[in-house]
């Protein structure tokens, strides 16, 4: 078997060439872009022993490409922002328990006497109205003229001054309510004056004093329909 190389014409030449020699041309692609061209004998005839012509060309032509796959990939980073809040914190001014290191006697048994006659004016007035609002607010003032006076010999000091602040708050908030005709006045001043008779018992102890509050005056109810 033979094998030639030859350009595209010049295979379409030998292809008649090989028909009438009685042989078989094969066309097929090569990777240089050239085909080609293989050529065998037929095999002869069983009598004669002569070539036996054949009229069937064959030809193989492969075509090769190839592709290129362009992929684009978008990477998607994904950022984690750790948030620091910040707080600020504001000190309110704690409110000044002592004034005086000095206790007034005469000025403390006063106010002690004006809280006794401040429960008793209530004791017999309605809780609603500028009335109240006028007693409570006096009530008041005089709690924060005993907590401008030193503390009775003997009693703690923070403790003292902590129960006369609180029992002034109660009886200004209880101004209030009763001002705007609110039903909380009433169980704002039941609070007060159970407060006030405590600190009155206290005050006793130290002053070997006898001030206490008048018995508590029913009040009207109104009947709920």
């Amino acid at each position: 078997m033979r094998r030639a190389h030859a350009a595209p014409a010049a295979a379409a030449a030998v292809l008649p060439v090989a028909v009438a020699l009685g042989l078989t041309a094969v066309l097929s692609a090569c990777t240089a872009g050239k085909p080609d061209v293989e050529l065998s004998q037929v095999a002869g005839s069983a009598v004669t022993g002569t070539p036996v012509p054949t009229q069937t060309v064959t030809v193989t032509e492969i075509d090769t490409r190839t592709v290129t796959a362009t992929t684009t990939v978008v990477q998607s980073t994904t950022t984690t922002v750790v948030a620091t809040p910040t707080v600020t914190v504001t000190a309110l001014p704690r409110p000044s328990l002592t004034t005086s290191t000095v206790f007034n006697r005469a000025t403390a048994l006063a106010d002690y006497a004006n809280l006794v006659n401040d429960v008793r004016v209530l004791d017999r007035i309605p809780l609603s109205g500028n009335a109240a609002a006028v007693q409570l607010d006096a009530m008041t003032q005089h709690l924060e003229r005993l907590g401008a006076n030193g503390p009775p010999p003997g009693l703690d000091a923070p403790s003292y001054y902590g129960r006369l602040l609180s029992l002034g708050l109660f009886a200004h908030a209880g101004a209030d309510e009763a001002a705007a005709g609110s039903p909380v006045a009433t169980s704002r001043y039941a609070v007060v004056r159970q407060e006030t008779g405590v600190l009155l018992s206290i005050v006793n102890g130290a002053l070997s004093t006898t001030f206490a509050l008048p018995p508590p005056v029913p009040r009207a109810t109104t009947a709920t329909p």
